[in-house]
């Protein structure tokens, strides 16, 4: 059976040094995966057209309330 064990660690001119080594086995094989630390700036007119589909005009605590008392009388 296999085991997975993550291993923070950091990358400087190719080279790799995991901030715990001990932690390391003597041998084995490693999956890496980078990491990229890019700040992203959210694209709004994207998130806009993905989110349009959902209804803002509906007040939340009115539906809240409506769902409830249709509970409520079901008891």
């Amino acid at each position: 059976m296999t085991t997975y064990n993550t291993i923070e660690a950091v990358v400087k001119e190719g080279i790799i040094y995991p901030m715990e080594p001990k932690k390391l086995p003597r041998e084995g094989k490693l999956l890496l995966i980078v990491l990229d630390e890019k700040e992203i700036q959210p694209d709004t007119k994207k998130i806009s057209r993905l989110l349009g589909w959902l209804k803002s005009d509906v007040d939340s605590v009115q539906w809240q309330q409506q769902i409830r008392s249709e509970w409520d009388k079901r008891l």
